[in-house]
This record gives structure tokens, sequence and C-alpha cells, in this order.
């Protein structure tokens, strides 16, 4: 996300209150799209629609919003957690990252790369239901002893590499999200992801997320798993020891 996690999802929640955030059914916009909603936002959830209607029968509590207002600068699709509940966010209106995300995805994998994504999405929801979002696992510590940097640099430290950690989860359940529903784009999925992850304005940083990407390319790395989210604990665990 390109605004820090906490300060979004307080604007989210901020919003939701407001009344600012409506139900697809009901945003508001001028575009000629059904219930108001955009061409890009309505190639988002058509999309999106098998990974939704799974999360559903897993009986994740999840909500589905669309920003109607503009909203430049702000990742396209997000993950809000609002009194305990998920809240799958589109922020599509004015904000060309959107389909500028639709178009570094070739057109044959369009489906595919959605469903990933918002996967990926899942995975944080995942986290948070857990009361895990930001833990290590058993036998693994947060760095610390810091050297030359301030207190308020040693945590803004610590954060970015909470978030990395997160973002690597769900990537990982992205990738496992296509292996099971889409075999035969594994590959193709996966390159994609390899190609978004390869230029980090900073090493280590929130959304470095490549040692994990790398260490999924062979689809047979993913664990047996009682859910889709378990299949990749243990290839998150290894990426967290090689990784930092």
């Amino acid at each position: 996300m390109r605004t820090p996690f906490c300060f979004w999802q307080r604007a989210v929640a901020a919003a939701v209150l407001a009344g600012a955030i409506t139900a697809p059914g009901t945003a508001r916009s001028t575009e000629s799209g059904p219930a108001g909603l955009s061409p890009t936002e309505l190639t988002w959830l058509r999309a999106a629609k098998p990974v939704l209607a799974w999360a559903r029968r897993q009986g994740l509590p999840l909500n589905v919003v669309v920003q109607p207002q503009d909203t430049p600068g702000q990742t396209p699709v997000g993950m809000a957690f609002i009194e305990g509940r998920c809240v799958l966010v589109l922020s599509m209106r004015a904000n060309p990252a959107a389909q500028a995300t639709l178009d570094r995805m070739p057109p044959d994998l369009q489906g595919p790369l959605i469903e990933a994504v918002v996967a990926h999405e899942l995975g944080h929801c995942w986290r948070h239901m857990q009361q895990a979002w930001g833990t290590l696992p058993t036998g693994l510590a947060e760095l610390s002893g810091f050297s030359q940097v301030t207190p308020e640099q040693a945590s803004l430290l610590r954060d970015m590499w909470r978030t990395r950690r997160e973002e690597g989860f769900a990537d990982l359940v992205g990738l496992a999200w296509t292996l099971e529903h889409h075999p035969r784009h594994y590959a193709a999925v996966h390159a994609w992801h390899t190609r978004e992850r390869a230029q980090q304005e900073v090493d280590t940083g929130p959304h470095d997320t490549r040692v994990w990407v790398r260490l999924a390319q062979d689809p047979a790395a993913f664990t047996p798993g009682a859910t889709l989210f378990e299949r990749v604990l243990a290839l998150w665990e290894a990426g967290l020891v090689e990784g930092f």
C-alpha cells in the first residue's frame, strides 16, 4: 500500500461510519455501468467472484465495498478490519493505478491474476481473524539491538518488517489459490508476481516479498494442509528464516 496501513485503515473506518463508502450495489457514479459501477470496478468485481464466493463458504466475516469518491494515490484493492469484520475495499475512482494494474496483466491471465490478488487480501483477513497479524511463529523473535538509529526510527523499521512479513504470507496465499484453482496457469501467475515484486525502492521494505515468491517457484514447495492458509505456513516460515 502506498499509505501506512494503520492510517489507511482508520481513514476507511471513518469513511464507512460517515457513509462515504457504500456496497457495490449502491455505489454512486456518473459512469454508465450496472449499479453505477465503472468498467474498471466491474472488471475487478466480476473476476473476483470465485474468491469471494469461496470466502463466504469458509465463513470468513467479509464485506466488499466500493469507494464512490475519488481516491487517487490509494491502493486500488485493499483490506481493512472494522468491528471484527474484514472489509475488502476497492478504491478506483480517479485512481490510475487500478487500470494500470489491469494493463500489466496479460489478457489471457487477467481472471486468474485478479483472483490471486483478491486471495492475497484474504490472507490478510485470515491472519487478523486468527489474531496473528504482525506476530511471528514460535521460536522466532523480533529483530532488536538497532544501532545508529533513533527509537522512533527503530519502531518504524519494526513496523515495516512486520508489514513485509504479512505481505509475504499474503502473496503465498494468492499463489496457493492459483495452484488449487488454476494449476495450468501457475507458472505464468508466479512469473507475474516475480516481475511485480522485482523492483523495490528499499530492500526488505514493506512490499519486498521476493524471498517468498522465489521459494514458491516450485509448486511442490506448498505442503498439505486442511485449509488454503495452512498450506502456506511452512513456506512462509522458511522465508522468515532466510529473509531476515
